[in-house]
């Protein structure tokens, strides 16, 4: 971890947290209605679907489109429909981001528009996107590269994902990347929460405040590829020792049957211990109940600290 808890803007990565809410209080079936406040309100410069008033579409398609190629009014859309506010969906949003675990964060908008009063941290937003994570369908929608909506008043609405490590063509693509979210104003800088898979290992990387990218250089993916191949190469590492280890002491030291065999024997060496010590409990003086019994204190610690260990 770097400034884990450090104060940032997280630009459109707020669109996982209004993700989130999008699913837990809608049917992916269910039909919203375009209205002119769902449009009018994203700035000039933001990214858009061109969601025209009055057209009907699903949470579904607007998940793809806020997602995807991070459309500002897909997102306000949702949180319209939600709550009938965006300051209503705020609250909404900082609800459940205190629920999630988040202790540094707040959030104004659905969408990452910037506002001073905007923020959160790397960590807060590492714990939104594994909550995130436990609905498929957002994690399959954050590993797309192409969406469409139906053609409207002659526009074609065809879009494409803004996470370039998914992207074959791009200089940064990673085979192992699977998503997630990025995000982007100058405020903000460049901004990523990546994941990647590789054999059974995955990990969750969040990049806020990177450098813009240039034609030359993309530090936010850089970064990423560098973290994600340290945690590959490392913890491959400890995890094939740890599998050599388990194999070795697996078929050398125990096996089901030596278990088995060892525990009877344990058994039967305890219940003749104890027999043997009633029987020549009378016999001993008090000197020889002593010293019998600080040796007995000694074999029995013995005997328990095996079976625990096997």
């Amino acid at each position: 971890e770097k400034n884990a808890y450090e104060k940032m803007y997280p630009a459109s990565t707020t669109k996982l947290l209004t993700a989130i809410l999008a699913i837990e209080n809608c049917n992916l079936t269910d039909k919203v209605t375009i209205t002119n406040e769902m449009v009018s309100k994203i700035p000039s410069g933001y990214t858009i679907a061109n969601l025209q008033v009055g057209e009907t579409l699903t949470v579904e398609q607007l998940l793809n489109t806020l997602l995807i190629p991070s459309a500002n009014d897909s997102g306000y859309a949702l949180a319209i429909h939600i709550s009938g506010s965006i300051e209503n969906f705020s609250k909404l949003m900082n609800e459940k981001a205190n629920q999630i675990g988040c202790t540094n964060s707040n959030f104004t908008n659905p969408s990452g528009i910037h506002n001073e009063n905007h923020y959160s941290t790397s960590k807060d937003m590492a714990l939104i996107a594994l909550y995130a994570l436990k609905y498929p369908v957002i994690a399959e929608i954050g590993n797309t590269k192409l969406y469409s909506l139906p053609n409207i008043k002659g526009l074609t609405r065809n879009f494409e994902t803004t996470n370039t490590l998914l992207k074959k063509e791009e200089k940064y693509f990673y085979e192992f990347a699977t998503g997630l979210k990025t995000g982007f104003t100058q405020p903000a800088g460049s901004c990523i929460i990546a994941t990647a898979k590789k054999d059974n290992m995955e990990f969750l990387v969040v990049v806020l405040g990177a450098p813009e990218a240039t034609n030359e250089y993309n530090y936010r993916d850089m970064d990423c590829k560098t973290l994600f191949e340290y945690g590959f190469t490392n913890y491959e590492n400890i995890i094939k020792l740890d599998n050599h280890f388990f194999n070795f002491f697996k078929n050398i030291i125990i096996s089901e049957n030596l278990i088995k065999t060892v525990f009877k024997i344990s058994s039967i060496f305890a219940v003749l211990f104890f027999t043997y010590t009633v029987l020549n409990k009378k016999k001993l003086n008090n000197k020889s109940k002593k010293k019998f019994s600080e040796k007995e204190n000694t074999n029995l610690d013995e005997f328990n600290f095996r079976c625990s260990f096997w």
